[in-house]
């Protein structure tokens, strides 16, 4: 049996995840034998999935994370050879996990064909983001006023994993409105970061002292970096009005003179030392604050 979970909100996706492994191990009564592969990182394993059975639980659920990323092309042919075995077979579970649209297409249509259940998790839309927070909320106990809500998701939009660990330091006392108060100070810290990187350091600080998630400056550090990569194109191709379109008029203004001096290939750079670290936190490959660290530090 085969499910195929993928898309951009990673959030509700990981958390569809989880539903159904706790379901699947609540049917086999705790006999279920879980395994967890991320094709990415370690593609050999691939090719171990399906061919033994578990010697203590009849019922086997692996779970495959970035297949599509996976470095090797027999790995996907492996995949694509396998997968009419793997949905008939009732003792085998396998789900697939993938954080963005499915690629290459041909597979991802394979998968969706062969699979007992497949979901995509698209980014939602301010309304539909305002409605996933009031439900959000109401789940955790809390009460939100409107004026909380409305800076959440003006603040966070779609990115529900931020929300989420907002919601936590609400539980915990923290006020929404501190977070205008402080948008200068984070706003500073994307300036110095896009500036000079290791200046980056002490205010980063100070800002995990205050009580700032490292996923939300990350998030922070990134919307800096796409700012400045549309001042960048919009200076170099001569659409600067089209291309800043959705931007502050203040935010265009005070990124003319970084693009002016940046290149694509360091914009480049940045963006994939962000991804880096943003993977590293979501997943707790190491633990925070250190993925944020090791990306102001670094040359």
């Amino acid at each position: 049996m085969i499910y195929f979970l993928y898309g951009p909100d990673t959030y509700r996706s990981r958390r569809k995840l989880g539903e159904i492994i706790a379901e699947f191990d609540k049917k086999a009564g705790g006999g279920l034998a879980i395994t967890r592969i991320d094709a990415a990182d370690r593609p050999e394993t691939m090719f171990s999935v399906g061919r033994t059975a578990s010697l203590f639980a009849a019922k086997e659920l692996i779970v495959i994370e970035n297949a599509f990323a996976a470095p090797h092309e027999e790995i996907i042919d492996y995949v694509r050879a396998n997968l009419p075995r793997w949905s008939r077979d009732r003792n085998l579970t396998v789900i697939f996990w993938e954080g963005e649209t499915a690629k290459p297409e041909a597979v991802a249509a394979d998968l969706k064909r062969q699979a007992e259940k497949s979901q995509e998790f698209l980014l939602l839309g301010p309304a539909a983001a305002a409605k996933w927070l009031v439900a959000e909320a109401s789940r955790r106990n809390l009460r939100l006023s409107a004026e909380e809500q409305r800076l959440l998701v003006d603040r966070f939009g779609s990115d529900l994993w931020a929300m989420t660990q907002e919601l936590d330091k609400i539980r915990d006392g923290w006020s929404p409105g501190r977070a205008v108060r402080a948008e200068e100070k984070i706003w500073s810290f994307g300036d110095a970061f896009l500036a000079h990187r290791r200046s980056t350091f002490r205010p980063l600080v100070n800002l995990l002292a205050a009580g700032y998630d490292p996923i939300y400056l990350v998030g922070a550090l990134a919307s800096a970096l796409r700012s400045l990569a549309l001042v960048w194109q919009g200076v170099r191709t001569g659409k600067l009005k089209k291309m800043t379109a959705g931007l502050n008029p203040y935010v265009v203004r005070k990124n003319i003179a970084p693009a002016g001096s940046a290149s694509g290939e360091s914009i480049a750079k940045s963006f994939q030392a962000l991804r880096r670290a943003d993977e590293e936190l979501k997943t707790g490959k190491l633990p925070p604050p250190l993925p944020l660290v090791k990306l102001v530090l670094k040359k």
